[in-house]
């Protein structure tokens, strides 16, 4: 056992790498280090070891047999380990609901409704997290995720949640005096402000999209400021750093208080599904069907809020 409390899983796991990838190049990228870090990791563990692991074969390496014959244990350990720290998130989650959502409409949207889906949840408690991809959903132990993406994987399931405008706003003091505020001209020349979705929603409109539908051309759009965040967007947008083009839903409080205001209104709003996701064979599957019904109710009978899909 005293091998055991100096394990060298980072060597062992480069050495799986080189294994799989027969190159210490594409083992480096694999792991996200450098070659030399690979190439480093293994020398070490064969100096521990006192035996040769790999071998130079042409451009990239092999092997040796001594190494061969024990990589599926190493292999099995791997996927031990995995299983074992899956099992601790899950028992640690057993009374745990977990949704994941952008922090922007967790924060404007989903947290104050949580109390109308209390009784879907039952005795469970809710914990939010910021969003995640959605093939990696299990292995995050996410029982519920929203997600502008429409998911077609065999092992999630999906119901609609609502549709959004997305529309150009800015502050009122950016268009003081202009006349063409609801033309697309009044966006030739104001700075542009740009939201990187997170959860792989690269679905999301740009301002590429949005010039496109209009019909209307514009150099240098992809310049300006860059915000992880709609909420961050939006606080740049009411200090008049520029316009930015976001959901509706997101700006609705900005826009009941005049801070911001709607632009450009003669051009067609882009629309995007938002949607709720969750493992068909996850350990909370029934429960994320009875708690994604129960949003969408929620959604459906706001009618201050963007139309529900289908009604």
């Amino acid at each position: 056992m005293a091998f055991l409390r100096d394990l060298p899983l980072s060597a062992l796991r480069a050495l799986a790498a080189a294994a799989r990838t027969g190159s210490l190049t594409r083992a480096a990228d694999e792991l996200g280090v450098t070659p030399g870090a690979v190439g480093h990791q293994l020398r070490q563990l064969e100096d521990r070891l006192g035996v040769k692991l790999v071998r130079r074969e042409g451009n990239g390496i092999a092997l040796t047999r001594i190494a061969e014959a024990a990589l599926p244990d190493i292999d099995r350990g791997f996927d031990a380990l995995a299983s074992g720290l899956r099992r601790l998130r899950f028992e640690r989650r057993a009374d745990t609901f977990t949704i994941a959502a952008d922090p922007s409409f967790a924060s404007l949207w989903l947290a104050p409704r949580l109390g109308n889906v209390r009784a879907a949840l039952g005795r469970l408690d809710v914990r939010i997290v910021v969003s995640i991809a959605l093939d990696s959903m299990l292995e995050e132990g996410i029982d519920l995720a929203i997600s502008y993406r429409n998911s077609t994987a065999r092992d999630l399931a999906s119901a609609d949640l609502f549709t959004e405008r997305v529309v150009p706003a800015c502050a009122p003091a950016l268009i003081r005096n202009r006349t063409d505020q609801d033309s697309a001209e009044v966006l030739s020349r104001l700075p542009l402000l740009h939201i990187d979705q997170t959860m792989g929603d690269d679905v999301y409109p740009t301002w590429a999209n949005w010039f496109a539908a209009a019909g209307r051309l514009r150099k240098n759009i992809d310049h300006g400021p860059r915000f992880p965040l709609t909420v961050l967007a939006a606080q740049a947008s009411l200090s008049g750093m520029g316009a930015l083009l976001a959901s509706e839903l997101m700006l609705k409080e900005h826009f009941r208080d005049g801070q911001l205001v709607e632009i450009a209104r003669v051009i067609p709003a882009l629309t995007i599904k938002r949607r709720l996701v969750w493992p068909v064979d996850g350990p909370k599957a029934r429960r994320a069907a009875v708690v994604a019904a129960a949003l969408a109710a929620v959604a459906k009978a706001e009618p201050d809020d963007p139309r529900p899909i289908g009604s």
